[in-house]
């Protein structure tokens, strides 16, 4: 009987061993930062297809100083996202898990503090962390601890109000950016931004014109020394599809340039945002919503059509990124040293 039992203990111990080896090799060894992906040119290029720009519908793709550990969002319903983390592990990258700190409530609009150890995001966890989700997003944060996470916090006003508060990014001073929807602005979502002034964030204010409009202001990424913004938004006088990024630079006497349009090698007609600086500097990551599997599909069958919708590039949202030189290239004159 002991030796049937400890046969039948070896059976299984031998299938959950071939178990998780297929489900690992399943995953493509990745090693390297950035996933191990080859470095982008002048213009967007698809990130990791496959891997993580999939027939999901990604976005923010963040990566963490030293490109070895990345956060992003995947849409898992209405107005309902999930943050997703990798990591390099054993000199290889682990397969995509939904991260701790997520999941039972939305999250998504990740940034990831310049030393690593806090992330902040977007969630309407209720701010007692129990119970029904909140009707409205807030501005959280996560700090790492020596077994994983802390418990989500709420930062609370000024940053937060009972209207929706997306998109934070950080200066290396701590000032924040982020998009509300609160009463007072130009339109139905505004940029606004938050000094840190000994420890505690000042009233929120409002970005003033060029940056804001009437038109609806999203995602605003905001350079490491505040020299530039990104935001993605629609101008109808030179919009190339939908919602686009735009830059402003940042003049000597603190004022805000025009927007520009970052152009064709980056915007398409299916609308970006979620863009970010990578920790090294060398790239700009950001969200297409490009239809280039759709669109190419020929001979026009049903099993084509099918096959299409479940790989990137199917108009729901990937991860692109681009050299960040075209930053530079975009840059006044005047203000280029």
């Amino acid at each position: 009987m002991k030796r049937r039992i400890a046969f039948i203990g070896l059976f299984f111990l031998v299938i959950f061993c071939l178990v998780s080896c297929k489900q690992q090799s399943e995953f493509p060894i990745l090693i390297g930062e950035y996933l191990g992906q080859e470095p982008p040119g002048p213009e967007g290029e698809l990130f990791a297809p496959g891997i993580m720009s999939t027939g999901l519908r990604e976005l923010n793709a963040v990566f963490f100083p030293g490109g070895k550990e990345v956060v992003y969002s995947v849409n898992v319903g209405s107005m309902k996202w999930a943050l997703i983390m990798m990591r390099e592990e054993n000199g290889r990258w682990s397969k995509p898990e939904v991260a701790p700190f997520s999941g039972e409530y939305g999250g998504v609009d990740p940034f990831v503090s310049f030393d690593g150890n806090t992330v902040y995001y977007c969630s309407n966890r209720p701010k007692s962390g129990q119970g029904e989700p909140e009707d409205n997003y807030d501005i959280w944060y996560v700090k790492r601890t020596d077994s994983g996470w802390s418990e989500p916090v709420n930062m609370g006003p000024p940053l937060n109000s009972d209207t929706h508060e997306f998109y934070p990014s950080l200066t290396r001073e701590g000032t924040m950016y982020f998009q509300s929807r609160r009463e007072g602005g130009f339109g139905n979502s505004d940029i606004y931004r938050a000094k840190l002034v000994d420890g505690k964030y000042e009233e929120a204010e409002l970005l003033p014109e060029p940056v804001n409009s009437p038109n609806f202001e999203g995602d605003a990424f905001i350079a490491p020394d505040e020299s530039y913004i990104i935001v993605s938004t629609f101008r109808k006088e030179d919009n190339i599809g939908q919602s686009d990024l735009y830059i402003s630079f940042r003049s000597e006497d603190g004022s805000w340039l025009p927007l520009k349009n970052m152009g064709e090698r980056i915007n398409s007609e299916g609308g970006e945002n979620c863009q970010i600086l990578s920790p090294c500097g060398k790239y700009l990551f950001y969200t297409s919503r490009q239809y280039g599997n759709l669109l190419g599909v020929s001979p026009l069958t049903y099993e084509a059509i099918k096959k299409a919708w479940t790989e990137p590039q199917n108009g729901l949202g990937d991860i692109y990124w681009v050299d960040v030189k075209i930053i530079d290239e975009l840059r006044p004159e005047e203000l280029k040293k």
